[in-house]
């Protein structure tokens, strides 16, 4: 039996152009980018292109596309498919990235960013983090630069950060915390920073007051087992713990 006669005729598909983001939900300090008689919403609602600086029909926003968009507790971030990457909601320990903290009910352009194209973003509480490579990359600098800002991250500005890694280590994966980061690099090593007094930091310990970045030295199968280190592929962190998956499936 031939494979169309299974399936079916075997057609291109055409691929979307657009994409669109969609809010919803609590908006106390505009974090869902909506206002007047849509300000609270129950259920989901598009964002405008207009927002964003594109025009609604036509043109570039016909080719919006959006790669990535995370939550904070409220703030919001969004990476569009040129690399832009836009925040807007609270911004009392400078989340947003406009060297400022002033909060805004609107997305804005990061500007500090504008000669990075940003693939990836995790927010915080009330930090935030971007992975991205420079727009201009002549092979020596690293396609997985870190950035962080906020909250504990010591800038309003997005600051490149290696933290215990060492310099264009290529990054894969950030992941927030309500107060801790993670960052996978790509040979499967993670380094934590941030509050552990819960032990969110993986160290075998909790700890009193803002810690520096680890690189994670090992892993237990079993409480009673001793630690050993495995290449990690994907990582998340929740409010005060965090899970990841090894490269042979395991949690």
């Amino acid at each position: 039996m031939e494979v169309d006669e299974i399936f079916g005729d075997s057609r291109a598909v055409e691929l979307p152009t657009k994409s669109a983001i969609y809010v919803w939900g609590y908006n106390q300090r505009g974090q869902t980018g909506r206002t007047g008689k849509d300000r609270d919403l129950r259920i989901p609602r598009q964002l405008p292109p207009e927002l964003f600086g594109c025009p609604s029909s036509g043109g570039a926003g016909m080719r919006t596309r959006w790669l990535d968009v995370a939550c904070g507790r409220e703030h919001t971030a969004a990476v569009a498919s040129d690399g832009s990457l836009f925040t807007w909601g609270a911004n009392d320990f400078g989340q947003l990235g406009d060297g400022t903290e002033e909060s805004r009910k609107y997305p804005e352009k990061v500007k500090y960013l504008e000669k990075v194209f940003v693939k990836s973003v995790s927010c915080g509480a009330q930090c935030t983090a971007a992975i991205g490579e420079p727009c201009e990359n002549d092979g020596s600098t690293s396609t997985g630069r870190l950035w962080v800002w906020g909250q504990n991250q010591g800038s309003d500005y997005p600051r490149l950060f290696w933290g215990a890694f060492k310099p264009n280590t290529i990054i894969r994966q950030v992941s927030c915390g309500a107060v801790h980061v993670v960052a996978l690099s790509d040979d499967g090593l993670l380094q934590a920073w941030g509050y552990n007094e819960y032990g969110q930091l993986g160290r075998g310990i909790t700890s009193e007051g803002l810690q520096g970045a680890q690189v994670l030295n090992g892993y237990s199968k079993y409480l009673d087992e001793a630690p050993e280190l495995v290449k990690i592929c994907q990582v998340a962190c929740g409010e005060y713990h965090t899970a990841a998956i090894s490269e042979n499936g395991e949690v």
